[in-house]
């Protein structure tokens, strides 16, 4: 789309472009929760202005061994802001974070 800046950030690809195209301002990232973390702590990703958050593949982020950095990351974004999470099932460690996080969350099967 014409105008809109989409970044994805993920380990093994080099920071260069991804700084670069941070500081040029970017409406969409799409990125593992090892890179997120890294930019939100170097400060190279600021969330204060983040409106949506998805979470896809819930259930596999945590069974992979992220549920950890996935909360951290939650814990970060502002108090007003949309989350949509996405999962094929729906463990406890899932059914927790949505009551946490989530504001009158909505299943939908």
């Amino acid at each position: 789309m014409p105008g809109i800046n989409i970044l994805a950030i993920y380990g093994g690809q080099g920071y260069n472009e991804q700084l670069s195209m941070l500081r040029k301002g970017t409406h969409i990232i799409i990125g593992t929760p090892g890179r997120v973390m890294d930019h939100i702590r170097r400060e190279t990703l600021n969330l204060e202005n983040l409106k949506t958050l998805i979470l896809d593949e819930a259930d596999e982020m945590l069974r992979m061994g992220f549920a950890e950095d996935v909360e951290w990351i939650l814990q970060q974004v502002p108090q007003q802001r949309q989350i949509g999470l996405f999962s094929a099932t729906m463990p406890p460690a899932i059914k927790n974070i949505a009551e946490t996080y989530l504001n009158d969350p909505q299943r939908i099967t």
